[in-house]
């Protein structure tokens, strides 16, 4: 039988955040004047410079957040144009939910000490209401969103220039707010360590979701690879990226790389139907969780043809990592 290795190049740029809100006294109803100055986030991007502009969106099934990349280019604004974007929810396709109304408008937008503080019009809370659902997602996609800059550690939200203790009922916003380390957690125990699974959603989307493993009786590493190959299960939605009969034939991790074998079934070698890159690509974002892996390495057996056709140049099986769920290419 034929067997074809894949090898992907990452660089990591990041380690996870922590989460939780920040631990302050609430602020008072109305800022200090002259402490802040006005519209101080640039981060500019460059006119030979093109970057991608990370967007959160909520799943119409389920409930996920899900993160959209669009291209972003030639601007000096590219935290204040994020934010636009997510309020225009153009990217926003078919199964996803854009939470913030659109008769939002954004009064102001400045940066202090990490903190940027996000002057939202009174339509904002209005046009919400008293739902809490739709409060919590329209604050979840926000703050996830404006964190994805580095200079963005947490993030206020002002109505009409003032500081409001909830949006709705439950839902604070009386404090800055930090990013959810782990998205869409689906379980977490007492002594589980958690980790990051990519699953398909209609086809078009993958999706992260969080959860708890306690077999410490293998790397964590090793055992995302192994809840990847199971599935989602009865998650909502929730679709898998690896199809039944492929089973883990072997994994290790040497010098930053992950050398992964796929095992496939009788079915699934004869099936022409499944999207290898899917699940190459879901296998690549959950493992660059992990700080010590730089590379991944997969090798299918039994597999003659369809592997990433047209994404790699084989001559030196590498090629750039894409972003999640890029839109608008």
């Amino acid at each position: 039988m034929k067997a074809f290795s894949i090898y992907l190049v990452v660089l990591l740029t990041g380690l996870l955040l922590f989460m939780g809100c920040a631990k302050q006294t609430p602020m008072a109803s109305t800022l200090p004047q002259g402490e802040i100055i006005t519209n101080n986030i640039n981060s500019a991007v460059g006119s030979d410079e093109t970057k991608y502009v990370t967007l959160y969106y909520v799943t119409q099934q389920g409930g996920y957040l899900v993160p959209v990349n669009q291209k972003l280019c030639n601007t000096e604004r590219p935290v204040r144009v994020a934010l636009e974007r997510l309020i225009a929810g153009a990217a926003a396709g078919e199964g996803l939910i854009a939470p913030i109304p659109p008769e939002t408008k954004v009064r102001d937008l400045y940066l202090r000490e990490g903190t940027a503080y996000v002057d939202l019009n009174e339509e904002f809370a209005r046009k919400l209401g008293p739902v809490r659902l739709q409060a919590r997602w329209a604050v979840e996609t926000l703050v996830q969103t404006l964190t994805e800059f580095p200079e963005v550690e947490r993030v206020q939200l002002l109505i009409d220039g003032k500081v409001r203790e909830e949006l709705a009922e439950g839902v604070e916003i009386g404090i800055p707010l930090e990013r959810q380390p782990w998205l869409n957690p689906i379980s977490q125990e007492p002594g589980e360590a958690m980790v990051v699974l990519y699953f398909d959603y209609q086809g078009r989307y993958l999706v992260p979701v969080s959860k708890g493993v306690r077999d410490f009786s293998r790397s964590l590493s090793q055992l995302t690879v192994e809840e990847i190959i199971k599935g989602p299960g009865d998650l909502v939605g929730l679709e898998p990226v690896i199809p039944a009969g492929v089973t883990l034939g072997s994994y290790e991790v040497k010098e930053g790389t992950a050398s992964i074998e796929l095992i496939l079934g009788e079915e699934v070698a004869a099936d022409t139907t499944w999207d290898e890159t899917k699940a190459l690509k879901a296998l690549l974002y959950s493992l660059m969780e992990f700080p010590h892996i730089q590379n991944v390495k997969l090798l299918i057996k039994d597999r003659g043809n369809g592997i990433l056709p047209g994404a790699v140049e084989i001559d030196d099986m590498r090629c750039r990592v894409p972003v999640v769920n890029a839109v608008g290419e």
